[in-house]
């Protein structure tokens, strides 16, 4: 299989990539390397690489010359951060949109088979439930609503078009290359930098929010899952199994410090995996083990 993952210098697309090219398939890469919430870029040199800005109109010239045989394409690129998208709702919004058209027309225009977006558990929301797909949406800023818009639009394609497409929402990714910089960054990478550094864990507000922390091999699995099954959709990604902020510091130090709640963060964030597991994907990793190793 011969496939484009755009964002593929990044944390979860680079994972993608090396897992990629390990399984034997051709990869071409996109990446405009604006992200600054990890260390660096991560380029697989057995990759086909290209800079390109997915948001740009020129962008589709650049499709057309080195991705028209592709059988699928790995929609990772986006301005990922929530306060830059609180900051600069119009740009955030603006890019993310803008690199999906781009990447759907081009998919509409050369028949590719399929194409994974990646979404994220933001579309949801402030919840206290376990996150069903079917569950009301609440985008509270401008990248989860990009998120949502997203996947509205990939539907579009789909039902339009035809184009096999498949959006799946990310809940709490950790692992190597994730970001560890900041104030929205996953709280794993936080607190291993932090202890590196050998400075306290800052644990925001009272520390019993919960997450759904899902291994980046495990989402990796999941797009490539889905890319050689015959489904559409949208799908949840995560583990089902919630810990707390606290059970997280304490697996990583015990120098910790207590830091003011955020206003408008989410109590409680876990998804319903069932759709997923229906077609046969199972997270393999668990964090604590993950965290011990």
């Amino acid at each position: 299989m011969k496939v484009l993952v755009t964002g593929g210098a990044g944390f979860i697309g680079s994972n993608l990539v090396d897992k990629l090219l390990q399984d034997e398939h051709e990869v071409i890469v996109f990446d405009n390397e604006t992200a600054n919430t990890h260390d660096g870029y991560y380029w697989n040199e057995k990759a086909e690489n290209y800079h390109v800005d997915l948001a740009q109109n020129h962008s589709f010239n650049l499709l057309q010359t080195y991705c028209k045989d592709v059988d699928c394409i790995f929609h990772m690129a986006a301005d990922i951060s929530v306060q830059y998208s609180i900051e600069s709702p119009f740009e955030s919004y603006s890019n993310n949109i803008n690199s999906l058209f781009n990447v759907l027309e081009f998919a509409k225009r050369y028949k590719i088979g399929k194409v994974v977006f990646s979404s994220s558990a933001a579309v949801y929301g402030v919840t206290d439930k376990v996150c069903v797909e079917t569950d009301a949406t609440d985008p509270l800023n401008a990248y989860a609503l990009s998120k949502l818009n997203g996947e509205q639009i990939m539907k579009m394609y789909h039902d339009l078009y035809g184009i096999s497409t498949v959006s799946l929402r990310y809940f709490n990714v950790y692992g190597p290359r994730q970001s560890n910089t900041g104030q929205y960054a996953p709280v794993v990478g936080i607190f291993q930098k932090q202890k590196e550094q050998n400075s306290a864990l800052t644990i925001v507000g009272d520390g019993e929010q919960t997450r759904d922390f899902v291994h980046v091999s495990d989402i990796v699995s999941a797009n490539m899952l889905v890319a050689d099954r015959d489904v559409n959709g949208v799908y949840n990604v995560g583990t089902g199994v919630e810990y707390s902020v606290n059970q997280i510091a304490d697996l990583i130090s015990y120098n910790q410090v207590y830091i003011p709640a955020r206003v408008g963060e989410a109590r409680r964030s876990v998804a319903d995996i069932s759709k997923i597991k229906s077609i046969g994907w199972r997270p393999n990793v668990k964090l604590e083990e993950w965290i011990g190793g």
